[in-house]
C-alpha cells in the first residue's frame, strides 16, 4: 500500500473522529462543572438541549437531570419552610441541640423566653439550669428520652417542664441531635405555692381560736364546772374567739367570691358619698372602742364611679377598719374623696406608727401582717387589704399606699368615673 494515501486516510479518520467527539467531550466537561456547582449549592443555568449528532441525547439527559434536581430542591425548600413555620408557631419554647449542647435551632417562643440569637450559642449560656444541662447530657449520651422538671431561669424566675427527645442526624453527621421542648408552668407553680400557703395560713388562723375554745370547754367541764365567775369569763372568751372565726370565714368567702368574678369588670354607677357615709357609720362602734374620731371630708358634688356598690362599700369599710385598728388610739381617721378628669378617689388616712418601706409591697398579700402579735390583739387576720386589692382590680382601678415610720399611713383607691369611662372590650352587661 502506498504510504502517502494511507496516511492521508488515517489523518482524515482522526480529524473526523476528533470533530465528532469534541462536542461530546465539551458536553461531558460542562456536565462535570455543573455537577460541581450543584454540589456546592450554587445555582446553574439549565444546559441547552440541542447539539449535533449523538450529543443531543446527552444534552437532553443532562437537562432532564438539572430540571429534576431543581424540582427536588424546591420541594425540599418548601418542606423546610413548612416545618419551620410549624415549629415557630408552637406556643412552647423548642430548641434543637447538637452533640456538644449547642443550640442549632430555636423557635420564636424560645427566643421570646430566653432572648434572641440563640442559634449557635451553648445551651448553658442560653438557659441557666443545671438540671436541664444534666438531662441534655444524659439524653445525648444514652440516646433515650427523658422528662424532667426544673426551675429554668429565663431572667424572671419562670419555671418549665422540659422534655428531651433524641433526633437522629443525617448520615454525614457523627453526632445525634436532641430536641428540647419546654412548657411554661410558672402560673401553675405559683398557684400551687399560693394554695399551700393559703391552706397553711387559714388553718393556723382557725386553729388558734379553736384551740382556745376547746381548752375553755374542757375547763368548764372540769375544775370550773361550779365556778360562776370563771364560767362567765370563759364564755365571753369563747364568744370572742367564735366571732373571730366567723369574721375569718366571712372574709374568706368574700375574697373567693370577688376573685371568681374578677375577670368581668362591673358596669354599675355608684354614688360614693352615701357609700362612704354608710361605711363610716357601720364602724362607729369600733371607733368608739378605741376613742378614734372618723372625720369625713366629702365635697358637695362627686361624680359616680364604675363599680359594684356593695363591693366598694366593703373596700371602704376594710380601709376604715384598718385605720381604726392600727392607727393611734384617741387620734383621728380622715376619709377624703376627690375627682379628676377620668377617675374618682377615696383616701383613708390615720395617725398611727406608720409602715416601713419594705413591708408596703406585701401588704395586700393574703394573711400578711407587719406585726402579727399586734394583729392578733386587735383581731386582724391579714385579709382586709387583699380584699380591697381584688375589688379595686375588678373595678379596673388602682390602690395606692403611702406610709413611713412615725408619719401615719394613707390608703387610697382610685376608680374610673362612670360619666367618662369608655366600656372595655370583652366586658358584658351583667
Amino acid at each position: 500500500v502506498d504510504p502517502a494515501p494511507s496516511a492521508a486516510v488515517w489523518l482524515a479518520v482522526a480529524v473526523g473522529a476528533a470533530a465528532g467527539l469534541w462536542p461530546a467531550a465539551a458536553a461531558v466537561d460542562a456536565a462535570a462543572a455543573r455537577a460541581a456547582r450543584l454540589a456546592a449549592g450554587e445555582g446553574t443555568e439549565p444546559p441547552r438541549p440541542g447539539g449535533p449528532g449523538f450529543v443531543a441525547p446527552l444534552r437532553r439527559a443532562f437537562a432532564r437531570l438539572d430540571r429534576e434536581w431543581r424540582a427536588r430542591q424546591d420541594r425540599a425548600a418548601r418542606a423546610v419552610a413548612a416545618r419551620d413555620a410549624v415549629l415557630h408557631a408552637l406556643p412552647d419554647p423548642l430548641l434543637l441541640l447538637d452533640g456538644s449542647h449547642t443550640v442549632a435551632f430555636a423557635n420564636r417562643s424560645a427566643e421570646a423566653a430566653f432572648g434572641p440569637g440563640l442559634a449557635g450559642r451553648p445551651l448553658a449560656a442560653a438557659v441557666r439550669a443545671p438540671a436541664l444541662l444534666a438531662a441534655a447530657g444524659r439524653v445525648a449520651g444514652e440516646a433515650v428520652s427523658a422528662r424532667f422538671e426544673t426551675g429554668a431561669e429565663a431572667g424572671d424566675g419562670r419555671f418549665y417542664v422540659g422534655h428531651f427527645q433524641p433526633v437522629a442526624g443525617s448520615e454525614a453527621e457523627a453526632e445525634a441531635r436532641v430536641a428540647l421542648t419546654l412548657r411554661d408552668v410558672t402560673e401553675h407553680e405559683r398557684s400551687e405555692r399560693l394554695r399551700a400557703e393559703f391552706v397553711a395560713n387559714a388553718s393556723h388562723e382557725i386553729r388558734t381560736p379553736l384551740t382556745a375554745i376547746v381548752g375553755a370547754i374542757e375547763t368548764l367541764q372540769g375544775p370550773a364546772r361550779d365556778d360562776a365567775a370563771t364560767r362567765a369569763t370563759f364564755l365571753a372568751m369563747m364568744q370572742d374567739h367564735a366571732a373571730r372565726i366567723g369574721r375569718l370565714v366571712d372574709r374568706l368567702l368574700s375574697l373567693s367570691r370577688i376573685e371568681r368574678s374578677e375577670a368581668q369588670a362591673p358596669d354599675g354607677e355608684v354614688a360614693l358619698r352615701p357609700v362612704v357615709e354608710r361605711a363610716a357609720e357601720a364602724l362607729a362602734w369600733r371607733a368608739r372602742e378605741r376613742d378614734v374620731r372618723v372625720v369625713l371630708r366629702l365635697p358637695g358634688t362627686l361624680p359616680p364611679a364604675l363599680g359594684d356598690a356593695e363591693e366598694i362599700s366593703l373596700a371602704v369599710q376594710n380601709l376604715i377598719d384598718n385605720a381604726v385598728k392600727y392607727g393611734a388610739a384617741g387620734a383621728a381617721v380622715t376619709v377624703e374623696t376627690e375627682a379628676d378628669d377620668d377617675t374618682v378617689a377615696i383616701a383613708v388616712s390615720d395617725e398611727g406608727p406608720g409602715i416601713a418601706a419594705e413591708h408596703i409591697p406585701r401588704l395586700t398579700e393574703r394573711f400578711y401582717r407587719v406585726d402579727r402579735a399586734r394583729s392578733n390583739r386587735v383581731g386582724g387576720a391579714g385579709l382586709g387589704l387583699a380584699i380591697v386589692k381584688h375589688i379595686v382590680r375588678r373595678c379596673r382601678g388602682a390602690l395606692d399606699i403611702e406610709s413611713a415610720p412615725g408619719e401615719g399611713s394613707r390608703f387610697s383607691i382610685r376608680l374610673r368615673r362612670a360619666d367618662r369611662a369608655a366600656p372595655e372590650s370583652g366586658d358584658t352587661k351583667s
